[in-house]
């Protein structure tokens, strides 16, 4: 190179030096300048090429600046050459423009000027010489993720001579600028539910351009996964931890991150991507039966009518999730069953009738349409409801009684009944009495009562019409006839018609046949109540008079009334009747009239006036009325 070459980059140099120089002596006098030392992988580079050949002087062996010879200008090269043999530099790719990354020094204490200068460069005038000084700045950007090292020839020159040359290696530091980076954005993969923990299968392709640790990369799954079902192996492929259950999660929107290693931790870098894993079915899942298992149906429900649908429900999907319903006994052929939008309908093909079967069972069947299929069976009870479709029936048509006329007041005389065949309000039978008197009916239990006092002899006999009506909404009613007979009890007393009876009879009357009278009392009461027989109670103390069961009074001996004028005798006429009858003896004048003295002694005085009583004669007849006046 020619010296006006040379002062042109000098100039250009010198100029790179002024602009920059303040901007960055800051970084140089804190110690920024990369460390000088050397890496391991340039070792080899530096063995191999310590040091370029020096360039060879003139044909002539004479200097530009003065004639000398070979052994003077060998021992002057010496003098002049590098501090080292190769430079090796180390500068961290996010070094920033303008920053010196290095410096070449030349052993030559020499007071003519030395410059130095670049004589081959593959980086493209990336780091820039200063000439005097020997330092490199840095003129644009490093990336080591696009070349990682430099290699450049530096020339000691002193005037137009080249005195030495060096090699110069600039190793490129990784620093933590790229974060990692995920092949895509979203990943999604499925699974079938069976498949079994540690299964791998998904790779999520993450790369980071970084070197070391700083592209060294830790996978995690951040959320999304609340339940622990997946890990990341260290290749980075998302594996299952647990076993999965579609029926309880049928997918899952799992977030992943990927961040480096870089240290400190906060220099990391983090990348996110989002993996949607779908779980698909196996049939895992039998039917479950959600509709009840009993269900009450009418006894009138109409034939061929739908009356009950069943349901079952499968957790898995698809044909696995579709269910058939089959019948396996259908209650004697009383029911059928169709499938419809993937229910059951089971339909009445028999009449019912709950008076002869009030509940059926019925088992039915729920299967899927997987492979293999699952099914589930289950009983189903009819529970049969009673319509109001019978009469009450009583257990008679027709009721006779006999009840005593002094019964008490209250008293339950007896009880009818009358059943219904149907149930609930439809049975429940209730009873009434179509006639107002004497009796009443308990409505519930058709007990009789009576409320009032009976009296036979008043009336004797009682008919009326019961009714059993049942509570169904439209009653049904049933009638039965009673007829209660008042019987006879002795309460009335034999009376005599009239109370007292006087006949006479006349005194020594000799005909005694004749001497009879029909003694008659009347009982109201019936049969042996009113059957009575008499007999004398007292007033017969001489045998006088005797009186038959039927009551024909007998004189038995001819009276005499001045003995005995007035009789009174009792009579009972049994029922429990009495009577006083007076028998009078009538007189006849078969007396003659008696003085009380058989000699009346009396004085009178012979100067008594006529018509002066002086003496009182008395005689009697015990014969009665004029036959007894004197």
């Amino acid at each position: 190179m020619d010296s006006c070459g040379q002062w042109r980059i000098y100039i250009i140099l010198l100029f790179y030096f002024l602009v920059l120089n303040t901007m960055f002596a800051h970084e140089i006098a804190s110690g920024s300048v990369a460390n000088v030392s050397r890496k391991k992988q340039f070792a080899d580079i530096v063995l191999r090429q310590h040091m370029l050949p020096s360039y060879n002087m003139s044909a002539d062996g004479v200097h530009e600046h003065g004639v000398g010879s070979s052994h003077d200008q060998n021992r002057w090269r010496t003098q002049m050459a590098f501090s080292k043999s190769v430079y090796s530099f180390e500068v961290k790719e996010d070094t920033l423009p303008g920053t010196v990354v290095g410096k070449v020094e030349s052993m030559s204490e020499s007071l003519t000027p030395i410059m130095y200068s670049v004589l081959e460069d593959d980086g493209e005038n990336l780091f820039l010489l200063i000439p005097h000084s020997g330092e490199f700045l840095l003129s644009r950007s490093l990336d080591f993720e696009a070349q990682r090292f430099y290699i450049l020839t530096v020339v000691l020159q002193q005037g137009d001579s080249q005195i030495s040359s060096v090699r110069v290696y600039f190793n490129v530091l990784d620093v933590n600028d790229n974060p990692p980076v995920f092949s895509q954005l979203a990943f999604s993969a499925s699974l079938l539910e069976d498949a079994t923990a540690g299964t791998c299968f998904l790779s999520l392709n993450v790369s980071d351009k970084d070197d070391g640790v700083n592209g060294d990369l830790n996978l995690r799954v951040v959320s999304g996964d609340e339940e622990h079902i997946f890990y990341i192996s260290p290749a980075g492929v998302l594996c299952l931890k647990t076993e999965l259950d579609r029926e309880k999660t049928s997918s899952y929107d799992l977030t992943v991150t990927a961040s480096d290693c870089a240290q400190p931790s906060r220099l990391q870098f983090t990348s996110t991507a989002h993996v949607i894993v779908l779980v698909d079915d196996v049939n895992d899942n039998a039917p479950s039966f959600v509709s009840a298992s009993s269900i009450s149906v009418p006894e009138d429900a109409e034939l061929h009518s739908v009356v009950m649908t069943v349901c079952a429900e499968d957790a898995d999907f698809g044909s696995n999730g579709e269910v058939l319903y089959y019948l396996n006994d259908t209650a004697g052929g009383v029911f059928t069953i169709d499938n419809n939008d993937n229910n059951g309908s089971i339909y009445l093909q028999e009449t019912l009738d709950r008076e002869q079967v009030d509940k059926l069972t019925i088992t039915v069947t729920a299967i899927d349409k997987g492979s293999p299929q699952m099914s589930t069976t289950v009983n189903v009870t009819v529970f049969i409801e009673d319509i109001n479709d019978h009469d009450p029936e009583f257990s008679q048509s027709s009721y006779s009684l006999m009840v005593r006329e002094d019964v008490a007041r209250g008293t339950s005389l007896f009880q009818v009944q009358a059943h219904d065949q149907d149930v609930g309000p439809n049975g429940q039978v209730r009873y009434v009495l179509t006639h107002i008197g004497p009796f009443v009916v308990d409505t519930v239990r058709g007990v009789f009562v009576v409320m009032d006092k009976l009296d036979r002899e008043t009336e004797s006999n009682y008919t009326f019409i019961i009714t059993a009506v049942d509570q169904g909404n439209m009653p049904r009613s049933a009638a039965a006839a009673v007829s209660i007979t008042v019987s006879d009890v002795n309460d009335f007393t034999p009376t005599f018609s009239p109370e007292k009876l006087t006949i006479h009879v006349t005194e020594n009357y000799e005909d005694l046949s004749q001497l009879t009278h029909q003694i008659s009392a009347l009982d109201e009461d019936l049969g042996v109540n009113s059957q009575l027989t008499y007999f004398i109670q007292n007033g017969n103390g001489d045998g006088l008079f005797s009186l038959t069961p039927n009551g024909t009074f007998h004189i038995l001996q001819s009276l005499d009334r001045e003995r005995e004028s007035f009789y009174i005798i009792t009579i009972i006429a049994a029922d429990s009747g009495t009577q006083t009858m007076h028998v009078i003896v009538d007189d006849i004048n078969d007396n003659h009239p008696e003085f009380t003295e058989e000699v009346y002694n009396t004085i009178v005085s012979e100067d008594s006036p006529a018509g002066t009583a002086f003496a009182v004669i008395t005689a009697s007849d015990i014969d009665e009325g004029v036959n007894g006046e004197i």
